[in-house]
């Protein structure tokens, strides 16, 4: 994990005791496993989701809290944690259910866990297009509901995918992770991005300087940028129109 954002780091606790730490929902048994080795965890066995108040009362005497997007750290929250709490790491790339300024008010550093799951979700949204261009969903739907009568020439069909135009919207590590598997389909790339990458991360990629100019060149459209205010509601009836 990194240090994001708050600017802070968390004072050393004590060397005479290992730093105690709460663990808001059940993790992967290697890593509750590591967890009790090298801390004093406090873990949640039966992953019942935690409310508010649950954190707040679990999490008295705590060094820090170990969390998931599955939850929402406010300001009203963040205020009222144990003053023994000063760091939060959360089980995640996102940290957009953390309040970042609460959390820095408080002098509480939060953490992430930047770049794990770029690769899976390209694999993701590359495994949505096929499905989405060839039909897998209705056609498994066909063969488990026995609606599947013989060979057709003429139905069901899907729509292939290479040399399709892709526009992908937002040009970060998941998009050009997306990029390079769709160019294995002989997928023409366009995308549209904050800034235009360096010539040498286009790859042969057409930028477009707005979403608007890129959206008439897509035959299919990933979206990878972040949600923030700017981007939350983007692709609408006017831009899908």
């Amino acid at each position: 994990m990194e240090f994001k954002n708050a600017g802070l780091k968390p004072k050393a606790p004590s060397m005479s005791r290992k730093t105690k730490i709460l663990v808001t929902r059940k993790l992967p048994q290697p890593v509750e496993a590591r967890l009790s080795r090298d801390f004093d965890a406090l873990l949640n066995a039966h992953d019942i989701p935690m409310q508010a108040q649950d954190i707040r009362d679990k999490s008295e005497g705590s060094d820090g809290l170990l969390v998931t997007p599955g939850e929402r750290y406010t300001a009203d929250l963040l205020s009222t944690l144990p003053r023994s709490v000063r760091i939060i790491a959360t089980f995640s790339v996102g940290y957009d259910h953390i309040d970042l300024a609460a959390a820095k008010a408080r002098g509480i550093a939060v953490t992430n866990t930047p770049d794990v799951l770029t690769d899976a979700t390209a694999d993701i949204a590359m495994l949505l297009i096929l499905g989405a261009a060839r039909g897998a969903s209705w056609g498994e739907r066909m063969v488990r509901e026995n609606r599947w009568t013989s060979w057709s020439p003429t139905a069901p069909l899907g729509h292939d995918v290479t040399r399709k135009k892709l526009g992908i919207f937002g040009m970060g590590r998941i998009g050009q992770a997306l990029a390079k598997r769709a160019r294995g389909f002989d997928m023409e790339i366009h995308y549209h991005n904050r800034r235009r990458l360096e010539p040498g991360q286009e790859s042969g990629a057409r930028y477009h300087p707005t979403l608007a100019d890129m959206l008439p060149h897509c035959d299919f459209l990933s979206v990878n940028c972040a949600s923030t205010p700017e981007t939350r509601g983007i692709i609408n009836a006017q831009t899908l129109g």
